[in-house]
Formats: C-alpha cells, structure tokens, sequence
C-alpha cells in the first residue's frame, strides 16, 4: 500500500493569510529570497510556530529519512534554543536552499541540515537531518567556517556540472580506496558536526600514487589508504543543492556497507580484520557540503547521521515504497 505524506494543519491568524497571499502573488524566489525563507525557517522552529510561515496546502517532510507531519513532530517537539552558527546554501534554479545550522534539543546542542524547496514562494518540501551522532563539537565549535560565505568572483565560477562532478568524485575516491580520483586541495579540511576530522596537508591534484597510509588524516590520505574497502558503496548521491556564487555543493549522501567483508585489504596492501559492527549490514545517512575553489574541494561540512538499517532511503529518493527513482 502506498504510503500517503503527512499533511500539515493549516489553521492561523488573519496575519498568517495576508502573508500567505502576499507571496503567492510575488515572483519567483531569488537569492535573497531564498536565504531569508531559511531564517524564517529557523526562527519558526526554534518558537514552534510553523504557521508564521508561508506554507504551500501540502508540505513534504523528513527528518532523518523518515516522513512526519511537518509543525508537529520530531525536532519540531524537541528543541527548546539555538546556537549562532548558520551557513547557507542557495539555489534559485531548483528553488531550493540549504541552512545547516546548531539548535538545542532538550538542552543538548545538535547540528542539523535543513533542505528547504520553495515554489511560487511557498514552502512545500522540507527535508531534514539532525546529527544526533556521538561524534560532534556542536557544543563548542565557535563559529562556521567563514570561507562558505566567501563569493567567488564571477570569472571564476564553475558550471552547475562542474561542481556537481567535483563533489561527486569524492564519493569515486572512497569507493575506489584512491584519493587520487578527487581533486583535493592542500588545504582541505573536513569538519562532522563541528569536530574537525582531518589532520595534515593533503598533497593536492595530481598526487602520485603513494600506496596509502592509514597514519595519513588529510583528506586525501583518509580516501587513499583504502580503510573504506569494506564493501562501501555511496548510494543514493543525491544534490540538495548548488550555490554557484559561493562555490558549494550539498547533498545527502548515504554510503551503505553490506557487513559480509571480514578482511579489508588497505591499498598498501596491508590486511585488517573488519570490527564487529561493520559486521552487520548498515547505512549512514549524512549531509555533506562542499566548498570547492579554482576546481579543489577545500572544505567539508557534515551533518553526521545515525547508522540506519542497510538500504533505507528517503521517501525522496523513492518512486514508490518498492522502487528507486
């Protein structure tokens, strides 16, 4: 039986319907349209009062994977603050943008990533990972990275493809245990919900073959050593969106380990004996955004996920309950 999406009440004050008018009517959402929808968004979930927003008669809505009713469930119930740490990723050609973003739920500070799809400057999709993981330093990362808000100069600017091929070459590289298949540039750094994960130089494009080496952290050297062959496949790849103006590509991004390899063979040839819980089929479900400057991927954020059962997908990603887009 096919799943039908939760509906979102739509009671709400006189205010609420003028508004609500107002950009019906309005133009397609530019950029700064799109970033202030993001802000609204924030704001609104942070006071739970998701009818201060302009709101299409149906909204799509997830929060890690699973569809909820949109104003009435998950982190909507839970978050009780917010930190000041915010970047954006605007899109007008899909019309959709991106905030991730620190809150509090019950107390506890967690990141999150938000997809938001405005059309005729309503709100009608949003899709949302929270970074429940253990890993995290949303407590006491300062600020973001500033370079995510740094314009690329006009000249400058890759195409759509171009960007989208760079941060899915990433994936190739894990995939394949070569960091060679990704243009890392030496200055990359990847940071998971907040806490910095790499460490080192990496030695830019065009690196030679350096057999891998499991006591290399940059992300070159993370993709190269060849620890990710465990099976891992990066499956769906699936673009959120592309912000030309700024160099970014973000997008949910679940690699899947299926739990049957016991030994992985390092690219150095080394062999190590896989530990127990990637023993059991599993997927990671993780928002990733890449900063990518003169064709290099120099920064990493993620909004980490939970490990899900193996296979699981957003209700984005499926044509029908049994079969993928």
């Amino acid at each position: 039986m096919k799943r039908s999406w939760p509906l979102v009440a739509l009671g709400g004050a006189a205010a609420w319907y003028a508004q609500f008018a107002l950009c019906a009517s309005a133009p397609s959402c530019d950029r700064d349209c799109l970033i202030d929808m993001a802000r609204q968004y924030a704001g609104a979930l942070v006071d739970h009062q998701p009818s201060r927003l302009p709101l299409a008669r149906q909204v799509r809505f997830t929060e890690n994977l699973v569809p909820l009713r949109f104003g009435a469930e998950g982190l909507w119930k839970t978050v009780d603050g917010r930190r000041d740490f915010d970047i954006y990723a605007a899109d007008p050609d899909t019309g959709n943008v991106v905030w991730i973003g620190i809150v509090r739920e019950n107390g506890k500070a967690v990141m999150l990533a938000a997809r938001l799809k405005v059309a005729e400057r309503r709100l009608v999709e949003v899709e949302t990972l929270v970074g429940r993981s253990s890993l995290s330093a949303a407590e006491t990362v300062p600020s973001p990275r500033p370079d995510f808000a740094a314009v690329i100069p006009v000249g400058e600017r890759l195409s759509r493809e171009r960007l989208i091929a760079i941060a899915d070459s990433n994936w190739d590289a894990m995939e394949r245990g070569d960091g060679r298949a990704a243009p890392y540039a030496v200055d990359c750094e990847r940071y998971d919900n907040g806490e910095k994960t790499t460490q080192g130089s990496s030695p830019g494009p065009n690196a030679p073959d350096s057999g891998g080496d499991l006591k290399d952290r940059s992300c070159f050297g993370q993709m190269n050593s060849g620890r990710f062959n465990n099976g891992n496949r990066v499956r769906p790849r699936r673009v959120w969106a592309v912000d030309r103006e700024h160099g970014l590509v973000v997008g949910l991004f679940t690699p899947n380990v299926p739990g049957n390899v016991r030994n992985i063979t390092l690219r150095g040839g080394k062999v190590l004996t896989a530990d127990a819980p990637e023993l059991v089929p599993f997927t990671i479900e993780q928002v990733e955004m890449f900063r990518i400057v003169h064709g290099q991927i120099s920064k990493v954020e993620v909004v980490l996920g939970p490990r899900v059962p193996y296979g699981m997908r957003s209700p984005f990603d499926m044509k029908t309950p049994w079969q993928e887009n």
